[in-house]
């Protein structure tokens, strides 16, 4: 296998990807090490592998869930192959051979996956301990299966001719329609950011479904449902870091236009609205209304408070996924003291005094 080629393609798109997604693989850590002591986790981690390795249906499960993350790998390393300043890799990549470009392109994927491939790995092991050897046998198919549709996705992409950008079916269609404003990012996802949009939205749902069930006994508490709002505002954090980088490219004639600050904070939070909409509808279906109306401005003034501090720390990813972390421990704080009211009011007021001081000062810096 090509040193040369798998270095570049591990410090292009691997650091890349995992400084993307810093925020999520925390997120999973702290709530794994909230289980209880280090024997309490193993325990539990090797109850759910043999619950996986045993039961076909779970293991049908884990398997969709592997290739969500696969597409989702998909299209960060896209993404990330049709930025302007990686072109280099079209002419740098095609200088090996085909088989050496799989080789390259099977240790990234394996790469970005790392955390879920050992999770599996270890699981393929406790089969084989316990005697599962075709459950055992169809892991490891389905993770090499995985990783060469990848290897074979990326070298197609990376060999094919670049063409021109087509009109999505999504703008043919609204194309008679007058597009608002606060619309614009929402028709931007929709024409070139769909996969991420819908990974992000099932990631909601398994999020809210999943905190219900994990306290289905205190499930009338108005704090479990704050808490898993408060998980769908986190996991909705590289949407809003799209949202800046969008609004730098294609809308920064609006600061030349005469709209005063506050309509255009009104028209920001028009946008988010419609972003977590499908999370809005959800908990109208499952919650009072009124409980529904709250949580949804709260989940909303998360929103709005990650999107008015990158007006402070402009395109900085690494900065921005430490004030989400820090916002996140800092409101599940309130969320325990039972302030969520006081917590909206505060992000709220944040959000439109940094975003009032800052709008016309915004730093554009390159994401990283």
């Amino acid at each position: 296998m090509p040193k040369p080629l798998t270095n570049v393609l591990i410090k292009v798109f691997a650091s890349s990807f995992y400084k993307a997604h810093a925020a999520i693989f925390l997120f999973i850590l702290l709530s794994t090490l909230c289980l209880g002591t280090p024997d309490s986790i193993i325990n539990f981690h090797k109850a759910a592998m043999l619950y996986l390795i045993a039961k076909p249906l779970i293991m049908m499960i884990a398997f969709g869930v592997l290739l969500i993350y696969t597409f989702k790998c998909w299209h960060f390393i896209t993404g990330k192959i049709y930025e302007v300043h990686q072109q280099f890799l079209f002419y740098s990549i095609n200088s090996y051979s085909r088989l050496q470009q799989l080789w390259g392109w099977i240790i990234l994927q394996a790469a970005v996956s790392l955390p879920i491939l050992v999770y599996m790995l270890l699981s393929v092991l406790l089969a084989i301990s316990n005697h599962y050897f075709f459950s055992a046998f169809i892991i490891l198919i389905y993770l090499a299966a995985l990783l060469l549709l990848s290897a074979l996705f990326y070298s197609w992409l990376i060999n094919k001719l670049i063409h021109g950008n087509k009109p999505s079916f999504i703008l043919k269609l609204t194309r008679p329609f007058k597009k608002p404003f606060f619309t614009l990012y929402v028709y931007h996802i929709f024409d070139n950011l769909k996969l991420k949009y819908l990974i992000i939205k099932f990631l909601s749902y398994l999020t809210i479904t999943g905190v219900f069930l994990l306290f289905a006994d205190v499930k009338t508490d108005i704090r479990v449902a704050s808490i898993a709002m408060l998980a769908v505002a986190s996991a909705h954090c590289m949407l809003v870091l799209e949202a800046s980088q969008f609004e730098i490219t294609f809308l920064m004639f609006a600061k030349t236009l005469p709209i005063s600050r506050f309509k255009l904070f009104i028209s920001q939070m028009g946008t988010y609205g419609l972003l977590l909409f499908p999370e809005f509808i959800w908990l109208l279906f499952n919650l009072p209304a009124l409980t529904a109306f709250g949580l949804f401005a709260f989940c909303l003034s998360i929103v709005l408070l990650l999107s008015s501090s990158l007006y402070l720390l402009g395109l900085d990813q690494e900065k921005y996924l430490k004030v989400v972390f820090a916002t996140f421990v800092i409101t599940f704080m309130l969320i325990l003291f039972n302030l969520m009211c006081i917590s909206v009011l505060i992000n709220v007021s944040s959000a439109y005094l940094i975003f009032y001081l800052n709008y016309y000062k915004f730093k554009e810096s390159p994401l990283t």
